[in-house]
């Protein structure tokens, strides 16, 4: 089987992909890939058989796997004895931890800090492997509310954890140490590593300085993490082969300079290396570059010889059969893809290239076509400066920071704050690199936005970009390797095409919580149309219990559900008032989307919300309007019009919310922000004839809004109503829902439904929800 387990690893992918994506198509492609390798010679028939077997064997380890990954709980449990089995959480008054039962049953526990002398008792005395009596209760994890958004819940399955703990009570008195184990005790050097780092070095060198030795990226700024994530460089920041081999090797030197055989050290490393493993987290990436290393450290140690792609194939067939569900795992399949990628091709490619410049950006190049289809899925967006960006920062990383971070480590466990005034002049470089990130990833345009990809996408991708890399093997000159270039953007294109230009319209109401965000897409990209924002209503609160990174509707839901769609330019953002629950996300949107035309209300006075948004958009060069009743305008197959505020008429804040009216997929709706009484009473006198069919009901389903006068001029078919779930106010009002069911008006609810889409084609279209 030598050079031959890449058809195992294929065959093994195949049959969990069967199980868990349930196509039949899966084992029609097995079984004629396994009839065309014996026909042309590239297998036999007795190892085409074996493929198959192969394929239903990983067939039924993942049926297993799928029943197994179950809960053994009921969910009325309150009183629960767990261990901490990973490190502790603490972000303002939010104390997050993973645990496991007596019935190793794993549970994400949550509790809510009390006070700040609470906090720091709780800190500095919860660790990992301490077991503790806690009363709570279980509360199934939330689901994805929006399209293309990610589900913690799904998350939390394939990591088979089937429950949140709500944790009411502590008992600190109870907690104790009852296992030592090594697993424990490698855990526990984790724990006291990071807590060392944070303590003693700089923030900033801190947080590099875990993420590079202890694989944990949650201690570094959110706003740096984004811009290595925008540059295409957030691999940097996590521990992969490079690391790997980098210690393994100062390791192995430093052994044989103290006179021990390399026989010897060979055995230390194939010791020591699964540990390494556990104390970085045992992260995809690390589990990949250990595993192989080991693989090949026992073939050598047994003097005998192994090919890369057997290594690789090997791990991989191992870590499936083991784990199933790690296919899932954005980190495993860019470690994987990449991976494969750089042994298959790079042998062939990079030999051609003498100058260390250019093999980088052949790397980089590499690396960046074979995650394309990954990123696309998982962050619907792509560095286009990325290999360039690569370019500067994997020289910086590999010899200076990494070797440095190290270095520094070491030299402060050894001889303690001697090692301090190194940190000086360190922590100012990685402050310049910081920068440096910052600033490159702050050049507008730099992202390709393309969406969450489709079926038909994903294959072109799948059988395009391995295609693209055979010809680049077999090209020579410029002139074959631009003609090859031209497989992987064709899938690009087709991509494009199926999101930006899709025939079909869209009208999705976003589920923001507490708020209103509706995004209106019409057919063939004529126009992208984003009715408010949502936004978080912050209280003001004591310093220690802010998160250091809240949660805002516009940056953590609306943007990411714009670049799922493939929306990099909103041609009108309306901003119906100036309430932080309509325009709180306005700023984010700004940011990171391109907006041509910002639509505001024409009033006589302006909110601090409002201006602080006006600001924003003059600096990113979107026109500013100020809209009245009267105001139109068509686009193909849509007609909008604002009904309301008209000019000169002095309202309430809420009265004077821009109304929209429009005619689109064959439906007409009326958009109201957040109208009361007052201004619908005006409207229907404004507009006596006026009969919709969709109606966004005004102030989130308020008691002072749909009135029984509104309903029965305008008769809707349908109302959607756009409210957090279990929100303060009450929203939406039990007389609302009344007034509307008394009328048989289809209701239709963010808060029970998630988002509401109505997808369209010319003048029929059909209702989804998000959650059943």
């Amino acid at each position: 089987m030598k050079g031959r387990w890449i058809y195992v690893a294929a065959a093994s992918l195949s049959g969990i992909l069967t199980v868990f994506l349930k196509p039949a198509v899966f084992i029609f492609i097995m079984i004629i890939a396994a009839i065309l390798l014996y026909k042309r010679n590239i297998l036999t028939q007795k190892q085409s058989g074996l493929l198959l077997i192969i394929f239903l064997f990983f067939l039924i380890r993942s049926v297993i796997a799928e029943d197994h990954n179950v809960t053994r709980l009921a969910g009325d449990e309150t009183l629960f004895e767990v261990r901490i089995k990973e490190a502790v959480r603490i972000d303002g008054d939010q104390l997050t931890v993973l645990v496991e039962t007596v019935s190793n049953e794993r549970l994400m526990a949550k509790y809510k800090i009390k006070s700040e002398k609470e906090e720091k008792i709780l800190s500095s005395y919860l660790r990992v492997g301490l077991t503790c009596k806690v009363n709570g209760n279980l509360q199934p994890p939330p689901t994805a509310t929006n399209p293309n958004a990610f589900s913690y819940k799904e998350y939390l399955d394939h990591n088979k954890i089937f429950w949140i703990l709500e944790i009411k009570q502590l008992f600190l008195s109870d907690c104790n140490y009852r296992e030592n184990s090594l697993p424990l005790l490698l855990l526990k050097i984790r724990e006291t590593g990071t807590n060392y780092l944070l303590k003693h070095f700089p923030e900033k060198t801190a947080s590099i300085a875990v993420a590079l030795i202890f694989g944990d990226r949650d201690f570094i700024d959110h706003d740096i993490l984004e811009s290595y994530q925008r540059l295409g460089i957030i691999h940097l920041l996590a521990i992969s082969g490079l690391h790997v081999g980098m210690l393994a090797g100062m390791f192995f030197l430093a052994g044989i300079r103290a006179g021990i055989t390399r026989e010897k050290m060979t055995s230390a490393l194939i010791l020591i290396l699964p540990g390494y493993a556990l104390i970085t987290g045992a992260a995809p990436s690390v589990i990949r570059a250990v595993f192989m290393m080991l693989l090949v450290l026992f073939a050598r140690k047994l003097k005998s010889t192994v090919l890369i792609i057997d290594v690789f194939s090997i791990v991989f067939i191992i870590y499936l059969f083991i784990s199933p569900y790690i296919l899932f795992n954005a980190g495993f399949q860019l470690s994987f893809a990449v991976s494969l990628s750089l042994i298959l091709s790079a042998p062939l490619i990079l030999k051609r290239f003498s100058s260390p410049i250019a093999i980088i950006l052949a790397v980089s190049f590499i690396c960046q076509i074979a995650a394309l289809p990954i990123l696309l899925w998982h962050f619907f967006e792509v560095s286009i400066i990325s290999v360039f960006a690569n370019l500067i920062f994997v020289p910086m990383f590999s010899t200076l920071v990494l070797p440095a971070i190290l270095i520094l480590f070491l030299l402060h466990l050894l001889i303690g704050g001697k090692a301090g005034f190194l940190l000086i002049p360190f922590d100012k470089f990685i402050n310049l690199i910081d920068y440096i990130a910052e600033k490159l990833s702050g050049i507008p345009h730099t992202s390709l936005v393309l969406g969450r990809p489709s079926v038909l996408a994903l294959l072109l991708y799948v059988f395009l970009i391995p295609a693209f890399f055979a010809l680049w093997e077999t090209a020579k000159g410029k002139k074959p390797f631009l003609l090859s270039c031209s497989l992987p953007l064709f899938a690009v294109m087709i991509h494009f095409f199926t999101t930006a230009i899709s025939p079909n319209g869209e009208v999705t109401f976003i589920d923001v919580g507490q708020g209103d965000s509706i995004l209106v897409k019409l057919p063939y990209g004529k126009g992208n149309y984003l009715i408010d924002t949502g936004g978080t209503v912050r209280f003001q609160t004591e310093e220690w219990k802010m998160r250091s990174d809240p949660y805002e509707a516009g940056k953590d839901t609306v943007v990411p559900f714009l670049k799922s769609k493939g929306i990099s330019t909103i041609d009108k953002l309306i901003l119906t008032h100036g309430d932080m629950d309509h325009i709180g996300g306005a700023a984010a949107v700004i940011e990171e989307i391109r907006v041509k035309a910002v639509m505001l209300p024409i009033a006589s006075d302006i909110s601090e919300f409002e201006q602080e948004v006006i600001y924003k958009a003059k600096k990113s060069n979107s026109i500013v309007l100020f809209s009245k009743a009267g105001d139109r305008w068509t686009e193909e197959e849509g007609f909008f019009q604002i009904l309301s505020p008209s000019e000169g008429i002095k309202t309430e804040r809420n009265d004077g919310s821009i109304v929209l009216y429009a005619k689109l997929g064959g439906l007409s709706w009326l958009f109201t922000g957040d109208l009361e009484a007052e201004g619908e009473k005006r409207l229907v006198q404004s507009y006596p004839n006026l009969k919709i069919d969709v109606l966004k009901a005004g102030h989130h389903g308020s008691k002072t809004s749909s009135t029984d006068l509104f309903l029965s001029s305008i008769e809707p078919q349908i109302a959607i109503i756009s409210a957090g779930k279990n929100n303060r106010y009450g929203h939406p009002h039990t007389n609302v829902i009344s007034r509307l069911h008394s009328r048989n008006i289809r209701i239709l609810r963010t808060d029970e439904h998630g988002a509401v889409t109505y997808i369209f084609k010319g003048n029929s279209g059909t209702f989804y929800v998000q959650l059943p």
